[in-house]
């Protein structure tokens, strides 16, 4: 499962890194092992939107799953999460980012992560 992971780096600027979530096949699909959360949001009837820089308000997954989001880092690179795609949302500290979210009326969900989890296992 590839994940997109949105941090700051150690000059408090927002960036990319592709990550990729080991999977097994179950049989019924291929399936990652069970990553811990603190919370989940649903967020419905999105309007067409454009935020200008700003964190994460925690750490979370953003999987839209209906319609399709524009995140753009400090250093300009832009990538757009599809629906059914997940962005690791990571940058509660430093510069933050762009978001452009591109489907009137679109749906996401949100998974809070705990403090302490390290998504760097999946390097």
């Amino acid at each position: 499962m590839k994940v997109l992971w949105m941090k700051t780096n150690q000059e408090n600027q927002t960036t990319f890194e592709d990550l990729q979530i080991p999977t097994e096949n179950e049989g019924r699909g291929d399936a990652t092992g069970l990553v811990p959360l603190t919370g989940v949001i649903f967020r419905t009837n999105q309007p067409f939107l454009a935020l200008d820089y700003h964190n994460a308000p925690r750490r979370q997954f953003v999987i839209p799953v209906g319609g399709d989001i524009e995140v753009e880092s400090g250093d300009g690179t832009q990538r757009t999460i599809k629906s059914g795609e997940a962005l690791l949302a990571d940058d509660v500290t430093g510069q933050g980012h762009k978001t452009n979210f591109l489907t009137p009326g679109a749906s996401t969900l949100m998974l809070a992560l705990p403090e302490g989890f390290d998504p760097s296992q999946w390097r």
